[in-house]
Formats: structure tokens, C-alpha cells, sequence
């Protein structure tokens, strides 16, 4: 009997929980680095409940992942949109590419005391 190997695509949900899973601590580091300034409480995502998108791109000496998520504070109080590139070479070790906030979005009036001063959370 011999162990025939298993491949995921890279858009398969399983392959996509797991490099979720994985990048997870890596992602909210990103989203802490760059609310920090923004909030006086440090925004959360879901990888698993929506709002978090994912594309991976495979190369012979590492592999590429794009994440668009929308962090929230509260309950589930959508702050903004951001994008983020990492790199996972074949070590295992990550490497941040690029971080883009692409969007703000306001928070109700009840919310608006976590806001930094001179920074609204507004759509732009």
C-alpha cells in the first residue's frame, strides 16, 4: 500500500482556513500597528466569520498571500477595510510585504469616545 499525496488549490476553503489560521497573530499585529494611533482600544477580525478575503499565489521558493479584512471593534462595529501582503518562504518564515488601510468607516455616536483625538473614522 503506498500514501498517495493530497494537493489543495489555493481557493479551496480548507487550504484557506488553515493559512488563516496560521497568519492569524501576523495579521492582528498589522491591524494593532496601525489603529494604535488611531483608537484607544486595538480593533479584532474574523477569519472565519466574513469580512476577511484571501489570495494565495504559489512559487517555487515561497508563497504569496494577499488579505483584504474589515476590523472591528465591539460588537462587530466595522472601523475600516485594510489590505495586507505577506510573504511565507519555504522555512516557514513570514515576511510583511505591505500594509494598505483602504477605507475608515464611522462609528455610532456611543462608540466615538474610543477615537483618538484628531482622527475621525469617517468613509472616504
Amino acid at each position: 500500500m503506498s500514501i498517495q499525496p493530497v494537493y489543495a488549490k489555493p481557493h479551496e476553503e480548507p487550504l484557506q482556513r488553515i493559512v488563516l489560521t496560521l497568519l492569524a497573530p501576523k495579521i492582528q499585529e498589522q491591524i494593532n500597528r496601525y489603529y494604535k494611533d488611531k483608537l484607544t482600544v486595538s480593533p479584532t477580525f474574523s477569519p472565519f466569520l466574513g469580512g476577511t478575503n484571501l489570495d494565495v499565489e504559489y512559487h517555487p521558493s515561497h508563497i504569496d498571500v494577499h488579505v483584504k479584512t474589515i476590523p472591528y471593534v465591539g460588537p462587530h462595529l466595522d472601523v475600516g477595510m485594510d489590505s495586507m501582503r505577506f510573504r511565507i518562504d519555504n522555512t516557514g518564515t513570514v515576511m510583511v510585504l505591505e500594509y494598505k488601510h483602504i477605507r475608515d468607516y464611522e462609528l455610532p455616536p456611543n462608540w466615538q469616545h474610543i477615537i483618538k483625538t484628531s482622527f475621525n473614522l469617517r468613509v472616504r
